[in-house]
């Protein structure tokens, strides 16, 4: 009887020993998960950038299987992932809009949820944004278009033309012209004329900031967008 009684203790206190093992455990992994913010179902998947046409913006998108809120890590280089954009409220199925950026520029980003951080197999994800040589929206440097008028004429004869090819424009000009050597008239003219172009690559005609008035701010505007 008394080796019956200390057989059925020894069978609780292992009993109670293995279920304290086990709580413990299971407490130090639930801690262990918590502290790191990792957790199962967080892990991004068809990670996806979509640059925009202007080249100033890119959307990311990804699904997760568990609803979270995530940080988007990104910069020009990958070792250099300082700037962040977060998401707003948790979901699966993530978007995350990003600007602005500049044109014809690769930039480096990863996915952080808590602690944890995701990005492709050990090396950031990337993305180029469109434009060449790091376009930045501002108009091009075209050619302006001036008309010049055709000139007055006095019985089909111009004033200012030098019919006698003489070098000078006087009433013998016009006295060879009636007498027949009148020649070709040229109808209104375009001119072509290469407007001006500050320093830093702005035109001094352009509204950049599209408040109804070309001056100096405009071409402050020019410069924060290179």
């Amino acid at each position: 009887m008394k080796s019956g009684k200390v057989g059925l203790k020894t069978v609780i206190v292992m009993t109670i020993l293995a279920l304290v093992g086990v709580l413990s455990f299971l407490g130090m992994g639930a801690a262990k998960t918590y502290l790191s913010g990792a957790s199962a179902g967080s892990e991004p998947k068809s990670v996806l950038a979509t640059p925009s046409d202007d080249g100033k913006s890119v959307t990311i998108s990804w699904q997760t299987d568990k609803s979270v809120q995530a940080v988007v890590e990104y910069g020009t280089t990958p070792a250099s992932l300082l700037l962040r954009s977060l998401e707003s409220d948790s979901s699966t199925s993530h978007k995350i809009s990003i600007s602005p950026l500049k044109g014809g520029t690769s930039y480096y980003f990863r996915i952080r949820v808590g602690e944890e951080v995701y990005d492709n197999s050990g090396i950031p994800f990337s993305f180029k944004t469109k434009g060449a040589g790091g376009g930045t929206g501002i108009p091009s440097i075209n050619p302006q278009v001036t008309l010049v008028a055709t000139p007055s004429l006095i019985n089909g004869c111009a004033r200012n033309v030098d019919y006698n090819n003489d070098n000078v424009v006087n009433s013998l000009d016009y006295i060879k012209c009636m007498s027949g050597g009148k020649g070709t008239v040229s109808p209104t003219k375009v001119v072509m004329i290469t407007p001006i172009v500050t320093s830093g690559g702005c035109r001094i005609d352009v509204d950049y900031d599209k408040n109804g008035s070309v001056n100096s701010l405009d071409r402050i505007k020019c410069l924060q967008n290179k």
